[in-house]
């Protein structure tokens, strides 16, 4: 036996062994090597899976053949479940390492299986040598079995015992890798089971886009996918790689977790007065009636009374659309400062304002439904995200999400917040988050304050927010063209995913109606809407002129 070169083999297989991430692949490399580090003919590799062993691998040289059965073919071929079966003895035995010179010969075991592949295939299975791989907890994780052993002339000779120690030696490193393998992949599950939970908690607190963040990683999923098929043909050079596309969606799904601190009053906002219309509307009435009984006490004259009863009356039919309306113009902004101005004197000297400051400041927003010290609360949830994400170890192969999640309301011009980062600032996976929000806010069907977007609007938002230097001109050139050709069949499929995952929680906590639905049944019930602040829209309602269109989202 060559020393050296075995040696040398030896070291670069272990190096291999311990570098490799890879399940298969390495079950593949020690099946291999470990047939021809011992001259074998041929070798079988199952897994311990459940309970069970599961047939994973083959290797014949003479038949050349290298069977990599598939999972489900896997699962079709099971160990027996008795000690007669060779495997599953050695799977029950693992101190035990089976060296047997004739196995035809040894009839310790049932061997149907083993005579019925010799016939068909017109072979002969004589010297088997069948080990565990253990791992250093000694759990079993596998059995190998290797057969027939070959001299120089490729005649069948019994295995080393020396051999037993190298497979010995070669499945204990194996096992070691896998174990630390099993580890990284139980640290990742834990992350993402953390990440959906978070999901769940952040689109439960805003009922009316509950659907927002899975859709945004699924966009960005969608849209990774095609620029790297658009790679693949030559068409562009950006490549991006599986672990910035983990990156990515792993920020999708948490990008609006600082929303977990913005106030409910605020993140639910969805008209300009919220919970306040109410109380406005039946403070207008009480002072109708107030000047009406006034009037036929003779304690105003019935001309002021006519003007200011039809003025009250004017301005509660259109109250409505003040609190609304996804913009107002100069004349309704007019109207409403004429209100402002006036106040009711009742009989025992008490004033009361047809507005009060926060009602008229409500009702002087612009576009939208929050005020400026409101917009601010909401848009500090970029901030909260970071400050919640910096306190999670997001090592090596993460280490990007953080300022993904953080950043996707910052616009390529400087315009954005919370930082005002600029175009070299803003790295491809950030700018792409960007689009994939902005363009679900367009088009969500959820959203009680806004009509949803066509395809082509929410596309010609995104082009005019090219024009005005705020996003990437490529990734918007690629989304459109993507979502053009395939943006209904995404839809229908996740709605269809949604259905499911509806069925499966009404199976496992039975019909437990949620804080949205509940506050869906009130909205009913008192004709006030809430939901999700309507200040922060991409896109126009019906009938608003394109230069009104509000493009500053929060979503």
């Amino acid at each position: 036996m060559q020393i050296t070169e075995d040696i040398d083999r030896l070291l670069d297989l272990g190096y291999n062994i311990a570098t490799e991430g890879n399940f298969y692949t390495l079950f593949d490399m020690i099946l291999d090597s470990c047939v021809k580090f011992t001259n074998a003919d041929g070798g079988t590799l199952y897994i311990a899976a459940e309970g069970k062993l599961k047939h994973l691998l083959d290797i014949n040289r003479t038949l050349d053949s290298d069977n990599k059965k598939s999972s489900i073919e896997a699962d079709k071929m099971d160990a027996a479940d008795d000690d007669r079966d060779i495997f599953t003895y050695c799977y029950r035995h693992p101190e035990d390492m089976l060296n047997i010179p004739d196995i035809y010969s040894d009839d310790r075991f049932d061997i149907n299986s083993i005579k019925q592949f010799d016939k068909k295939h017109s072979y002969l299975t004589q010297s088997v040598l069948v080990a565990p791989i253990l791992e250093p907890g000694q759990d079993v994780l596998g059995v190998m079995m290797l057969y027939n052993c070959m001299d120089v002339g490729r005649n069948i000779i019994p295995f080393d015992t020396d051999y037993e120690r190298m497979v010995q030696s070669l499945t204990a490193q194996m096992a070691n890798t896998l174990t630390n393998m099993i580890l990284i992949q139980d640290q990742e599950e834990l992350l993402g089971s953390f990440v959906e939970c978070m999901t769940t908690a952040i689109d439960a607190r805003t009922p009316y886009n509950g659907k927002h963040t899975k859709h945004v990683a699924r966009y960005c999923e969608e849209i990774t996918d095609h620029i790297n098929a658009l790679h693949t043909r030559g068409d562009i050079d950006v490549f991006i790689s599986p672990n910035d596309q983990e990156q990515l969606h792993m920020a999708a799904m948490l990008h609006d977790i600082g929303k977990m601190i913005t106030p409910r009053e605020v993140l639910n906002k969805a008209t300009r007065l919220g919970e306040g219309y109410s109380d406005l509307k039946n403070k207008l009435e009480k002072i109708r009636l107030k000047m009406k009984i006034d009037m036929l006490e003779n304690k105003m004259q019935i001309e002021l009374w006519q003007e200011e009863d039809q003025l009250l009356e004017k301005f509660l039919e259109q109250l409505d659309t003040f609190n609304t309306a996804g913009f107002l113009t100069d004349e309704q902004i007019a109207f409403i400062d004429k209100m402002a101005e006036k106040k009711f004197e009742d009989f025992d000297g008490s004033v009361i304002h047809y507005l009060t400051e926060n009602e008229n400041r409500a009702l002087h927003i612009r576009k939208g439904t929050l005020t400026d010290e409101e917009r601010e609360t909401v848009q500090r949830h970029v901030i909260y995200t970071a400050q919640m994400l910096s306190k999670i170890n997001f090592y090596g192969k993460y280490d990007k999400v953080m300022d993904i999640a953080a950043n996707h309301h910052e616009y390529i011009d400087g315009s954005g917040y919370p930082r005002g980062l600029k175009d070299e600032q803003l790295d491809l996976l950030t700018r792409l988050i960007t689009v994939c929000d902005i363009f679900d806010s367009l088009t969500a069907d959820d959203r009680p304050y806004k009509k949803k977007m066509t395809l082509d609007q929410a596309l010609e938002v995104l082009a005019e927010m090219v024009d005005e230097g705020k996003l990437d001109a490529g990734i918007v050139r690629i989304v459109s063209d993507y979502m053009r050709k395939n943006f209904d069949k995404l839809i229908s499929e996740m709605k269809e995913e949604e259905m499911r995952e509806k069925e499966i929680e009404e199976i496992a906590f039975g019909n437990i109606q949620s804080d949205g639905a509940r506050m869906e049944e009130q909205e009913k019930a008192s004709g006030v809407r809430a939901g999700e602040p309507a200040a922060l829209i991409y896109g126009q309602d019906a009938g608003m002129r394109p230069n009104e269109r509000p493009l500053n989202g929060m979503n």
